[in-house]
């Protein structure tokens, strides 16, 4: 019912600063959809309900409207358009480091000792947790949070797109950034404590600047989409959606593995910024803005 309201308010803005808070506001507006209030008797309605899956739905369904009412795509999801630049062997490494970057903060289980936080990984899925809530919480950030990343990479290329050097760094690292800080208000849920998510802020941002280059290098929404889900999902099944989303003890491993979840992303990405890899990422930049 809100779409035709939010695609005619939103879809005038000009300025890309503009763009951004509606996005904000758009997102407080489809998140929270606990109003409903369908029974626990339906146990797969209320989950997806209650853990925010039709609320993430429907905010993609806005955002390709939105997109089309500022003048680009409807469609996030890039046709595969073979381009002379495009390298299958870039495209396999990117997929694989993401595969890397997923396990590392899915599985990685240090102590103290500096070697754990390298080498130091623990598998413990547990049949308890393999329940309906626990696979939908995965599910809406992975369509929420990579919407929002979506419509924030469109903004920022097409507000910058007078700076064509700049461009596509700005749309990869401020949507980045902007990704980590969304988890600011994480502070005290289960118990999450004040540093905790500061480290969550800081951490996640890694995997915000590789998802972003996993979009714009392949055009495909979904793949960032599975990746977020799989973390989030892992870490369900490991100690269940309702527990603390970060750990935080003050341990100089604590520090060392925050630099290597967010440096050696960064470190990935800015490989991803020269040659014929950064062409690609151009390439479908202008596709995204409907210039090609």
């Amino acid at each position: 019912m809100l779409l035709p309201l939010a695609v005619l308010y939103a879809g005038d803005l000009k300025k890309w600063y503009l763009r951004l808070i509606a996005v904000y506001l758009l997102d407080q507006q489809y998140g929270p959809d606990q109003s409903l209030l369908v029974s626990k008797n339906l146990r797969i309605m209320h989950s997806i309900t209650w853990q925010g899956v039709i609320a993430a739905l429907a905010l993609l369904i806005l955002a390709c409207f939105l997109g089309y009412a500022w003048g680009y795509r409807f469609n996030p999801n890039l046709k595969f358009v073979k381009s002379r630049n495009f390298q299958m062997w870039v495209f396999v490494i990117v997929v694989v480091f993401a595969t890397i970057d997923l396990f590392y903060n899915a599985f990685s289980d240090y102590d103290k000792n500096l070697w754990t936080v390298f080498f130091g990984y623990s598998i413990n899925i547990y049949a308890k947790y393999l329940t309906i809530p626990n696979l939908t919480s995965a599910i809406e950030p992975g369509i929420l949070e990579e919407t929002e990343r979506y419509l924030m990479v469109l903004i920022f290329i097409a507000g910058f797109n007078r700076f064509p050097k700049w461009r596509v760094p700005i749309a990869v690292y401020a949507s980045g950034i902007l990704f980590g800080l969304s988890h600011a208000g994480n502070v005290g849920w289960n118990g999450e404590t004040l540093s905790a998510t500061v480290a969550q802020v800081i951490g996640v941002m890694g995997s915000g600047f590789l998802w972003a280059v996993l979009y714009l290098y392949t055009g495909k929404l979904w793949l960032p989409m599975i990746f977020h889900f799989l973390m989030d999902y892992l870490a369900d099944l490991q100690s269940g959606w309702n527990s603390a989303g970060w750990q935080f003890s003050g341990w100089t491993t604590d520090y060392i593995s925050e630099i290597l979840m967010v440096a050696v992303p960064l470190a990935f990405t800015i490989w991803m910024m020269f040659g014929q890899r950064r062409a690609v990422l151009e390439e479908n930049a202008n596709r995204l803005l409907n210039l090609n």
